[in-house]
């Protein structure tokens, strides 16, 4: 998960500086047997997609075309199944277990690079669960996420080898996921995902993006806010892919508690959050202290696709959002765990579509001075 932070300050010269780097998915299919159907609408979700990233949580969501008892998904570097199966370097999932969000599983088994998950499964029915404690690879690259169904977790801890399923496997299939520092990401085999971030309008396949990394700084000519304006910055993102149900792009704030700009030094909780999250009430404006975001009208093109924003964001108005009912612990929102969903391609490929987010913030006069910031994270991901 790449990240920047958006900085502030209301004395003399400062300047707000942010830095993005975007991480995006690519999930795959893979061959499937002539004796086992296929599990469909398969993806992984992951809070970070960093090479190396350590505590990570996994949401593995699949539909089974058969009933099963359990299902056992294997990382590895090859698609095949069955084929051997080499673990991706660095990775490392023996500490994972069952998380909350989105889980019915009953019971894990893992190991270095296997889970072993207890779950029973209705034909046509479909099946999300999450796993926590994950390390991701040491090295950028492709892994493939194998996924097969049997009918008991006895018979998934006996039977299944990476080169034999065993005569109890019911569904099969895959997910190929891409881990990189990058900003510019590729699929594998027949799928593919890119998504970019810079700061000028990127060029078609995203060619221009590595070298104009995004940056915004927020502030009068002295590089502070004041309550005479309202100060913005634009990052520009693109986004091609052929993923049959699209792909979503999410933002996430690690302002917890706030999930607008803190100021440094502060701690994180309500009573610090001196520039709040813009909401339908207390808009972006002169005199006020809000921050939040505005998008470039919906890129819609007939042959390429549809680039647009979600979940309330718009063109005309800025707007955040933020669990204000349980911000510590939000279920929902821009600190929630996988970030709040702001951009997507309409549930169908897309090809160079762009978008522009204008980071856009205010101040009172009675704002306290002092460095304001928040660490944001833009992720993408596509359901294959």
């Amino acid at each position: 998960m790449g990240s920047f932070r958006v900085l502030s300050q209301r004395t003399g010269r400062m300047a707000t500086l942010a830095a993005l780097v975007v991480a995006t998915l690519g999930q795959g299919m893979l061959p499937a047997l002539a004796s086992a159907d296929a599990v469909t609408s398969r993806s992984i979700a992951l809070t970070s997609s960093s090479a190396g990233a350590t505590g990570v949580s996994y949401k593995v969501g699949f539909t089974a075309t058969t009933a099963a008892g359990a299902y056992v998904v294997e990382f590895c570097d090859s698609p095949l199944i069955p084929s051997t199966c080499n673990a991706p370097g660095g990775f490392d999932a023996s500490s994972a277990a069952l998380g909350a969000a989105g889980t019915t599983a009953t019971a894990l088994t893992a190991s270095t690079n296997k889970l072993i998950v207890t779950n029973t499964i209705a034909a046509a029915g479909s099946v999300t669960d999450t796993f926590t404690g994950i390390k991701n690879p040491t090295t950028a690259g492709t892994v493939y996420a194998r996924i097969v169904t049997y009918d008991t977790e006895p018979h998934a801890s006996t039977e299944y080898t990476s080169t034999a399923l065993g005569s109890d496997a019911k569904d099969q299939g895959g997910v190929a996921m891409a881990i990189t520092n990058d900003v510019n990401v590729s699929g594998v085999v027949n799928e593919s995902m890119t998504f970019c971030a810079a700061k000028v309008a990127i060029t078609a396949d995203c060619a221009n993006a590595a070298a104009n990394a995004p940056s915004i700084k927020l502030g009068n000519g002295s590089g502070a806010l004041d309550s005479q304006a309202i100060y913005t910055g634009d990052v520009y993102t693109q986004i091609s892919t052929n993923a049959a149900s699209g792909a979503v792009v999410s933002l996430k704030s690690d302002a917890n508690a706030c999930g607008g700009l803190h100021r440094v030094g502060d701690v994180y909780d309500v009573n610090h959050c001196f520039i709040k999250p813009t909401d339908g009430t207390h808009p972006v404006a002169l005199g006020t202290p809000y921050f939040g975001i505005k998008t470039s009208a919906d890129d819609v093109d007939a042959t390429n696709g549809t680039f647009q924003a979600a979940n309330g964001y718009n063109a005309s108005s800025y707007k955040l959002n933020f669990d204000s009912v349980n911000p510590t612990a939000p279920t929902s929102g821009v600190t929630s765990t996988y970030g709040d969903e702001i951009l997507n391609t309409n549930n169908a490929p897309a090809n160079n579509r762009n978008m522009t987010l204008t980071f856009g913030a205010s101040v009172s006069n009675n704002t306290p001075a002092g460095t304001y910031q928040a660490k944001l994270s833009l992720i993408a991901t596509g359901t294959f």
